[in-house]
């Protein structure tokens, strides 16, 4: 099996720093859509973010990657079984998964696969979501300069970018789909988390490696001077779909 390309390993401490939880009321969404509860399998965990909420309600959570830097960083939880493997072949028993969740993966895998092995392993009447986010928003001063900070490292993002990009418009699996309320991801953070998010983007990195420059120390000044007080509220606006397996 041919795994999706590692994006994120080579950048795995900016990835732990840099990355957030999602909002309460997704999971409780998630929670109420299931039929039962036994087990749920959080495909492309990255550090395991949402495994650990997923583990407040789930028996069980298997939670897999295909990056086992990013698995070493992830928190130990007794419900959580952290495992290798990629999201087009999991090996996860047939019709025996409650949940699937996919948390800002799902552009990267080969999709026609991932759908063959999703409706293998899910229950009958069993769900899958997944969903992503572009860009923090913060204050007008801070998303100016992100705005530069963007075009600078534009041409450095792998292709299939777009299919964020573009709201998951184009994702249609071969599932029943679940009208979905709008959700919002939150965090309070300081500037220097700030920039470890904008560091775990893989454009970043590539633009590091092609050119040897840091493009977040480029804007450090201007980052710095609009930054207001010590900690700021970010947000990103979530894309968000769930759905369901036929009985």
């Amino acid at each position: 099996m041919k795994y999706a390309e590692d994006h994120f390993s080579t950048i795995a401490s900016q990835y732990v720093r840099g990355r957030f939880g999602y909002p309460r009321e997704l999971y409780q969404f998630l929670f109420d859509q299931c039929p039962s509860h036994d087990f749920a399998w959080d495909c492309a965990t990255g550090t395991g973010q949402s495994a650990q909420d997923l583990a407040q309600t789930f028996h069980q959570v298997i939670a897999t990657n295909i990056s086992t830097e990013l698995l070493q960083l992830a928190t130990p939880h007794p419900r959580i079984t952290y495992r290798f493997a990629s999201a087009e072949d999991s090996g996860l028993d047939t019709e025996s998964v409650d949940l699937i969740t996919v948390a800002q993966a799902i552009h990267w895998f080969d999709l026609p696969q991932f759908w063959t092995e999703a409706t293998r392993v899910i229950k009958p009447g069993g769900v899958m979501a997944f969903w992503g986010y572009n860009w923090p928003i913060v204050n007008a001063g801070i998303d100016q300069v992100l705005e530069e900070f963007k075009s600078i490292i534009a041409e450095s993002w792998p292709e299939r970018i777009a299919i964020l990009n573009d709201g998951y418009v184009s994702i249609r699996p071969p599932l029943l789909e679940i009208p979905s309320p709008v959700f919002e991801a939150t965090a309070q953070w300081g500037l220097q988390d700030y920039l470890s998010h904008l560091n775990s983007w893989s454009a970043t990195r590539y633009y590091r490696e092609q050119t040897g420059e840091n493009a977040s120390d480029k804007f450090m000044g201007a980052f710095t001077e609009a930054w207001i007080g010590k900690h700021a509220s970010v947000q990103w606006p979530l894309v968000f779909k769930a759905f369901r397996k036929s009985i």
